[in-house]
């Protein structure tokens, strides 16, 4: 129940930016590595990724998502190797189940709110951002379970 309320505030958000005629800024392709390099570090998700148990899971995939691309996460690694950008249609066509999916982000000035999803474990991650003295901070993050 709480997805679906988070899903529909989300969508509501969004309507109401576009009604109002708000453009959406545009996060500077220079901070989306820092960015995701925080996100996929989160202290609280780790116990998700059983890179222990399950080998397939590594790399990290992370889907496409606009200029979450793999030209703008170059050099980002998790469990000391290089992240896998990839586009949806090589997920369906390869069948892979264990990937990172960025559902959305809502960035402005000097704050940032991402949800990612891991679908292969059920969880949703909603984290609030903040740049404070030219570094993003998680200052908020909560994880729900399906």
């Amino acid at each position: 129940m709480k997805i679906i309320r988070t899903i529909l505030t989300l969508v509501l958000i969004s309507l109401c930016s576009i009604v109002s005629g708000q453009e959406r800024e545009r996060v500077p392709e220079n901070e989306i590595k820092e960015i995701i390099g925080l996100a996929i570090e989160l202290p609280e998700l780790q116990q998700y990724f059983h890179v222990d148990k399950d080998s397939t899971r590594i790399p990290l995939i992370i889907k496409e998502f606009g200029t979450v691309n793999s030209i703008n996460l170059k050099g980002l690694q998790k469990f000391g190797v290089p992240i896998k950008v990839i586009d949806e249609k090589s997920i369906k066509g390869e069948n892979i189940d264990a990937y990172l999916n960025i559902g959305d982000w809502t960035y402005g000035g000097n704050n940032l709110r991402l949800q990612m999803d891991y679908s292969i474990e059920g969880i949703t991650i909603n984290m609030r951002l903040n740049r404070i003295n030219g570094d993003w901070k998680i200052v908020d993050s909560v994880i729900f379970e399906e």
